[in-house]
């Protein structure tokens, strides 16, 4: 029987967009659209320009842009830079089946696809092509290998997995047939940067600059389908058997069924998620709850005396660091993140230089505090790992409740409209862009299925 790995590399080189259900042909286009706001924005932070700086001194100009950053570079140095860029603010997307996040994809597929159009000149129909097969290829393979909650508890990764979408994204653009991108496969599984989610520096901050390892997975993808073209030999079967990716990620169970069981008609990819907020998104019902509560009852931020957090015993000995050092830091901080919500700062905002060092953002920091709730930890201990929240806030002499979230919002059981999706991407982009290109790039993107060339999407990117 043909292997399940070999069954993915021809179900990603042979997709067309006439297989692909029409709405999700569009979350693959808003997803593009997402990442690449999140890219844009991300591009003027100090975590980007460091790495773009380490990138060049080994790697080539090239023809791949680094959107908002005004260079190109070969293909893999270009992917690197650009999936740091879209999640460093962590604001990028995420998949999630009810409510348990499993990896940043477009971070690390939509950076793939850019080096791969920049090198190909593929059609915008080839690249939704690549993009819903990859997306659809990164949830099967995430969802075949959950470990169990013991062994989560010991080692798991958050985006290594990708590697391998990313040999599919960036191999289809390149015009790989099934043979090679299993090859590529191979490759990719054995190159995906090690699990490692536990070795953040949880208990010794500062947090590790590239937190989810997109760029890692990215660059390892690209690779991948580098060695395969030039006629190197992966593993083979890389996804099957006893001793297959899942053992090699650390996982102690594999689903088989799960990776190609009703392949091009069930489609995972449709619980891709977006998010709201530039943090990490098990603080994101929390978020919410306090945002709905500060704006039902109008509530200003020198009204509030306190707020505290209903959350699990993770979060409230892990995310409530008051006065996060850097910018990733802030990403995993409660009170950060919540005295950037009392102060009403747009999103984009958060992270931009010198918040750190806000006092106004630092005294309301400083009155958070975290309750264990016990329906709330059971929900994220568990093997749901579904991030519940809610908070209260004292102010005007008297205590107000929050709404209890059960699912952040952005995920399938609570989605962001497209209009919400688009306006994000607008906030993000004109980080960088003026108005005009903010409108021609959103143009550019929900209309790429009938673009003759997609390296129209670097009309006005590449030399920001």
């Amino acid at each position: 029987m043909t292997s399940l790995t070999r069954r993915l590399a021809d179900f990603a080189a042979g997709l067309s967009v006439a297989d692909i259900p029409a709405d999700v042909l569009a979350k693959i286009k808003l997803h593009l659209l997402d990442a690449l706001g999140c890219g844009l924005a991300g591009a003027g932070t100090d975590l980007t320009r460091r790495v773009l700086a380490t990138v060049r001194v080994d790697c080539a100009d090239g023809p791949c842009p680094v959107p908002g950053m005004g260079v190109s570079l070969a293909p893999a140095g270009a992917a690197f830079v650009n999936s740091t860029a879209m999640n460093a603010l962590d604001h990028d997307d995420g998949f999630e089946v009810d409510g348990k996040g499993m990896g940043h994809p477009g971070a690390t597929l939509v950076a793939a696809a850019l080096s791969g159009v920049a090198v190909s000149g593929a059609d915008g129909a080839t690249l939704l092509a690549a993009l819903a097969a990859a997306y659809e290829i990164n949830a099967r393979i995430i969802l075949s290998i959950q470990p169990s909650q013991e062994r989560f508890r010991q080692v798991y990764g958050v985006c290594q997995h990708q590697s391998l979408a990313a040999a599919a994204v960036y191999g289809r653009l390149l015009g790989l047939d099934g043979t090679d991108l299993a090859n590529a496969f191979g490759f990719a599984g054995t190159l995906a940067p090690v699990p490692s989610l536990r070795r953040y520096n949880w208990d010794a901050r500062p947090l590790v600059s590239f937190k989810d390892f997109n760029a890692p997975a990215t660059e390892a993808g690209l690779r991948a389908v580098g060695y395969a073209m030039a006629g190197l030999v992966g593993a083979a079967d890389v996804l099957d058997g006893p001793t297959g990716f899942w053992r090699m990620i650390g996982s102690d169970r594999f689903d088989p069924d799960v990776l190609c069981d009703g392949l091009g008609e069930v489609w995972w990819a449709r619980h891709a998620s977006f998010k709201a907020y530039p943090a990490c998104r098990w603080m994101h019902t929390a978020l919410e709850s306090f945002e709905t509560l500060r704006d039902s009852h109008g509530l200003a931020a020198g009204e509030i005396e306190r707020i505290e957090v209903l959350t699990s015993a993770g979060l409230s000995r892990d995310f409530m660091d008051a006065a996060p050092a850097t910018m990733v830091d802030a990403q995993f901080s409660l009170p950060y993140c919540l005295a950037c919500l009392a102060l009403g700062l747009p999103s984009p905002d958060w992270h931009v230089a010198g918040a750190l060092a806000d006092d106004d953002r630092a005294a309301l920091a400083a009155r958070v505090t975290a309750t264990v709730d016990r329906e709330i930890d059971g929900a994220m201990s568990g093997e749901t790992r579904r991030p519940a929240g809610q908070v209260r806030v004292r102010a005007r002499g008297r205590w107000f409740e929050g709404p209890r979230l059960s699912h952040p919002r952005g995920c399938r059981e609570r989605p962001m409209d497209d209009a919400a999706v688009i306006a994000k991407f607008r906030a993000n982009a004109a980080r960088v862009l003026a108005e005009p290109a903010v409108e021609r790039l959103q143009a550019a993107v929900l209309t790429i299925g009938t673009a003759g060339d997609a390296r129209c999407l670097f009309r006005d990117t590449a030399a920001a």
